[in-house]
């Protein structure tokens, strides 16, 4: 009797033991499942981009009792004026180059916040197409701007631009707000304006008529994304991010094969927002040789992460005496390909070059003496490349 009393406590134990482990599996499997599914999300930009900030109240914008009229302001094409660097007699090496400004920042709007977008002047509606407005009273807008059509309501980050459509003696356009944040409430007589929504360098432009006195809202569908850059050398080995900076292009245009650049000297790491599409992306590492180019999707409420790999290193190149010896100063360097190709020109004791993997050949000239050696660039191998000046 005792065995079968201790078989049955046994099973009964056992029985308990299957009950609760089932009940536990039944309650912990649903925070499993919601897990997984938050793991495989898509990645929300405007929640990358505003991680951590708390959710803003729309901003509010009474009727102004006067209407600004801005100076004249034409505008600004951030594709123009970029500038050629000078191959003969190059004073500046690589890291000196990289403490100049670098240009246009990433987030920036490509016009000034005080110019009228084209896209502005293109929206202007035609004489004949004069809306009935009841005057009178104030017309309250209320506008938003999302990235997707299932995205969230950006809260800031929008460059508001509200115009009004009647020109002046001058032929400009009256700008009445021009507002950054998020949502906007703004009041206004009824009538008909231009309203601009800037994100980065993803943008819209709509004609909104306010036929009368009363609330209205406006939505603002961007169909945004971002893309953020980064570099490195091939095996995955650091690159000197002080002289890694790169280009974006718009997508190769089908008459003419070429891309119109967008922004330019984007440094590492750095978010830039732009509209959906395709676009041709130029890492320069340095300025010499050491390029990679592809191209990027962006997809409208997506950051995408993109590394670009460079089969490059920097060499320091020094004329001595003696191997080890002190670099002699103001000496004029060129480095050619085997092929004879300048790739780089520079003056110093020892100026410090980034340059793609390959063969090349150093000429260094000092007073009338002329000094010359060949080496080869190994990829992420970053070396100095003695030349001596005596016989060899």
């Amino acid at each position: 009797m005792i065995s079968i009393k201790a078989t049955g406590q046994r099973l009964l134990s056992l029985f308990l033991s299957l009950c609760t482990a089932l009940f536990i599996a039944t309650i912990a499997s649903p925070n499993l499942e919601a897990h997984a599914q938050s793991a495989q999300a898509p990645l929300d930009l405007g929640t990358v981009i505003q991680k951590g900030t708390p959710r803003q109240a729309p901003v509010y914008l009474k009727l102004p009792e006067t209407v600004p009229i801005p100076a004249a302001n034409p505008l600004k094409n951030g594709n123009q004026g970029t500038g050629t660097e000078a191959n003969q007699n190059e004073a500046a090496t690589d890291q000196a180059g990289a403490q100049t400004p670098a240009g246009t920042e990433a987030e920036s709007a490509p016009q000034d916040n005080d110019s009228v977008p084209a896209s502005v002047v293109d929206a202007l509606p035609d004489e004949e197409d004069a809306p009935q407005i009841e005057p009178g009273g104030i017309a309250r807008l209320q506008l938003t701007a999302l990235l997707s059509d299932d995205g969230q309501i950006l809260q800031r980050g929008v460059n508001w631009r509200v115009f009004g459509v009647k020109k002046n003696e001058q032929g400009q356009l009256p700008m009445l707000h021009n507002v950054d944040g998020g949502p906007l409430d703004v009041d206004l007589e009824p009538g008909s304006y231009i309203i601009y929504a800037g994100y980065g360098y993803a943008n819209l432009t709509k004609r909104v008529i306010l036929p009368k006195a009363g609330d209205y809202n406006e939505s603002f569908n961007l169909h945004a994304g971002a893309m953020r850059l980064n570099a490195v050398a091939a095996g995955d080995i650091a690159l000197d991010n002080s002289i890694l900076k790169f280009d974006i292009y718009t997508s190769e245009d089908s008459d003419t094969g070429s891309h119109t650049l967008l922004v330019k000297n984007v440094k590492p790491n750095h978010v830039v927002k732009l509209s959906q599409g395709t676009y041709h992306v130029v890492s320069n590492y340095g300025t010499a040789n050491a390029k990679v180019r592809g191209d990027v999707e962006i997809t409208e409420g997506k950051l995408i992460n993109v590394t670009m790999i460079h089969n490059a290193a920097k060499i320091t190149l020094r004329l001595v005496s003696e191997p080890g010896g002190e670099a002699l100063a103001n000496t004029i360097w060129t480095v050619f390909t085997p092929g004879g190709d300048v790739v780089k020109r520079a003056i110093g004791a020892f100026p410090t070059l980034a340059l793609a993997a390959g063969d090349y050949t150093a000429i260094a000239k000092q007073g009338n003496e002329v000094y010359n050696r060949d080496f080869s660039v190994t990829s992420g191998l970053n070396r100095d490349i003695e030349v001596l000046s005596t016989a060899q």
